[in-house]
């Protein structure tokens, strides 16, 4: 979507020989698996025509002398009519809560391994029970979350590090922790108490349970899923239900709504029942971001992972189609530009990572600095307030670009340790 190649082209105006290298929707939301295909035949049309209004094309990989009309045949294509409830007087219902930061990243990073370790072996525990016929057992897993959301609360920024490790666990295993994670930060965000955060966090963690019965031939296939295959894709929604409501007590009903909603999209285009707006529980509406992002940004095996700039690009882009503006903004408002863990180059040749976020100055972040100008590790480590740094040194250094993880041998994993 963000090559220079790229055109937006209406279905209408769509031919066979042109290459979709875009949708106007997460490629996740439809069957169209690789990220990139020639469109072959009037069927392929059709069928692109039942998920999307308008894809975007890549005229240097298209068929030659392809006449591609980028003007759309009709009035912008903005959803109308939306449901919606004032976002203030909603999140109003909820009694939010102001939160403050309590303690340093540096504090919380040790508290929230602890906890997003005892998650881990939760979530184990949770797979060979389901594995041998059993239920979910809520108390266990309310227990292992709580003290994650203890650390979120008292600051995100730990928790938003270790969601963006994307270790080598399985993508549904690694997955479901990062979403929970992610409702979470969102939650603390728009100012939800602490008995919401957790209920978040309990839905985000149970999502996608249910593709633990879909065959992992289906799963992990790398070509384009058939119409067959992606309907029992669609089917992890109603066996995620299925367990959820089988659990050893009866689970939350706010929970419950999250795991049947969080494929629906605010203009009415998801599944299973085509609602929009507020018509989808809000916490659904916070599981659907959370689980775009966590996806679109992973490495899957039907699909390479995007940027964390690139993510919040796109779906800033779908605010209004996919996902409500308001949370859009709260999203990116806690992530921010470069979240915590991100690897960065300073303009001085300097080499740290990011610890914390400036909310004023989100483009000048706090960075703990571990290698020098000539890229050797410094003796000591030293955190740099690039917010102050104009008023602490002769040159105003700021971040001149991000880094992949492994970058001169940097792992993040292994920085706070």
């Amino acid at each position: 979507m963000g090559q220079l190649q790229s055109k937006k082209v209406y279905i209408q105006d769509l031919q066979p020989g042109m290459y979709v290298s875009g949708l106007d929707r997460p490629w996740l939301e439809t069957p169209f698996s690789l990220q990139g295909f020639m469109v072959r035949n009037q069927t392929e049309v059709k069928k692109l025509g039942f998920y999307c209004d308008y894809v975007y094309i890549d005229s240097s990989k298209s068929l030659a002398n392809l006449s591609i009309d980028t003007t759309p045949a009709s009035p912008n294509k903005r959803p109308q009519s939306i449901v919606a409830r004032p976002f203030k007087a909603e999140i109003a219902t909820h009694q939010p809560v102001s939160y403050r930061e309590q303690s340093s990243v540096s504090q919380e990073i040790p508290v929230a391994q602890v906890a997003y370790q005892n998650i881990r072996a939760e979530f184990d525990s949770m797979v060979s029970r389901i594995g041998n016929g059993k239920t979910i057992n809520i108390t266990q897993l309310s227990e292992a979350i709580n003290p994650l959301v203890d650390s979120i609360s008292r600051n995100p920024g730990a928790s938003i590090w270790l969601a963006r490790l994307k270790s080598q666990d399985s993508y549904t295993y690694s997955h479901c922790i990062a979403v929970a994670i992610w409702c979470t930060v969102i939650g603390r965000q728009i100012g939800l108490p602490k008995k919401d955060l957790s209920l978040l966090a309990m839905g985000g963690m149970l999502l996608d349970i249910g593709k633990l019965k879909i065959p992992p031939l289906i799963l992990n296939k790398k070509q384009q899923l058939s119409e067959r295959e992606f309907a029992l894709i669609k089917k992890h929604v109603d066996l995620s239900l299925k367990m959820a409501k089988d659990s050893s007590r009866v689970m939350p009903q706010a929970v419950i709504d999250m795991i049947a909603s969080h494929h629906e999209r605010f203009n009415g285009s998801g599944y299973p029942e085509a609602i929009k707006g507020t018509q989808i529980p809000l916490y659904s509406r916070i599981a659907a971001i959370a689980d775009c992002y966590d996806a679109i940004t992973s490495q899957r095996v039907y699909a390479k992972p995007i940027t964390h700039a690139q993510a919040i690009k796109q779906m800033y882009e779908w605010r209004g189609y996919d996902f409500q503006p308001e949370l859009i903004e709260a999203f990116i408002q806690a992530v921010g530009v470069y979240p915590t863990g991100t690897l960065v180059e300073l303009t001085s040749g300097e080499v740290g990572i990011v610890v914390k976020e400036n909310p004023g100055k989100r483009l000048r972040p706090q960075v703990l600095v571990i290698l020098d100008s000539d890229k050797q590790q410094r003796a000591d480590f030293i955190e740099m307030d690039l917010s102050a740094a104009t008023e602490t040194g002769n040159q105003n250094i700021e971040i001149a670009k991000t880094l992949e993880p492994g970058a001169f041998g940097l792992d993040p994993e292994t920085l706070y340790i």
